[in-house]
């Protein structure tokens, strides 16, 4: 028998851990493995990505179709760079690859000509793209390369760059700058190259970023998935974005979804609305 003798202003996760523990106790729970067991390693854990990253929640969605689509582990090649994004390649049971010379995106393409049967997926952050890969991404995507980038984008750039924040985010209260480069309308530069497939989401969209990549791994070619997830040590600490559940609040409200939006309207220092969606989905041969 369970018991049942809890005290009235239990709240719901004191709850939660007392059944499990009873459950537990009595004999409820069989553990026999993790459902991610397949795909991170046991020693790879706890990784360092803060409480509430936007790349952990990037991993476990990345996981999860992966497993969906049932895709051999062994069709699948994972390449990330540097920073907390580059952390992504170590905690893969994939055969990963961490690039840390700012080449990640022409190792990538190396790499598929040498495992044309495989999927290649690339995890980018903004450090990684503008400031060593726009040429690599432009010529990459040009040529068609298949690839799955997931580019989050976590601003930092120009902190890492020019040492200073950005001028104006959706993050941050500052004046606008009309002189700032960065971040890129990431969606807007892979259309141009030709891209095919774009779509851009939120760490709040985790379904519908499934859906994505879901899509992009079933497609030959070259295709970008943005996922906006601003670094929680630079813009979380300033108290505007607060606690986990304070951040995607902070998404539903300041985030629409709007598929096939042109591309050239996704700037984000000039919208007041983090504009998300499918923006890209090209049919080239019947696919």
């Amino acid at each position: 028998m369970l018991e049942t003798n809890i005290h009235i202003s239990t709240n719901r996760i004191d709850l939660y851990y007392y059944w499990y523990y009873q459950l537990r106790k009595n004999g409820g729970i069989i553990e026999t493995s993790h459902p991610a067991d397949c795909f991170l390693p046991a020693d790879s854990v706890s990784s360092v990505w803060c409480p509430g990253c936007g790349i952990g929640t990037v991993v476990n969605t990345f996981i999860q179709t992966v497993e969906k689509l049932n895709i051999d582990l062994n069709k699948i090649r994972v390449v990330s760079g540097i920073g907390c994004t580059g952390k992504v390649a170590e905690y893969l049971k994939f055969e990963s690859f961490q690039v840390n010379n700012g080449k990640v995106i022409r190792f990538a393409a190396k790499l598929k000509s040498k495992n044309t049967d495989s999927k290649v997926v690339v995890f980018l952050n903004d450090t990684d793209f503008i400031a060593s890969e726009s040429d690599d991404f432009i010529g990459t995507c040009k040529k068609g390369v298949d690839l799955l980038l997931l580019y989050i984008n976590n601003f930092i750039y120009r902190i890492f760059i020019e040492h200073r924040s950005l001028s104006k985010t959706p993050f941050v209260g500052n004046r606008i700058d009309n002189n700032t480069g960065s971040p890129l309308n990431i969606p807007h530069l892979a259309k141009l190259c030709g891209a095919r497939y774009v779509a851009r989401w939120t760490p709040l969209h985790a379904r519908r970023l499934m859906y994505s990549i879901t899509d992009a791994l079933q497609k030959p070619g070259f295709s970008v998935i943005e996922v906006i997830a601003p670094c929680l040590m630079y813009y979380a600490s300033n108290g505007r974005i607060g606690e986990t559940l304070d951040r995607m609040r902070f998404f539903y409200e300041n985030s629409v979804i709007k598929h096939g939006e042109p591309t050239d309207n996704l700037n984000i220092n000039h919208s007041n609305k983090i504009v998300v969606g499918k923006f890209v989905d090209r049919v080239i041969d019947g696919q």
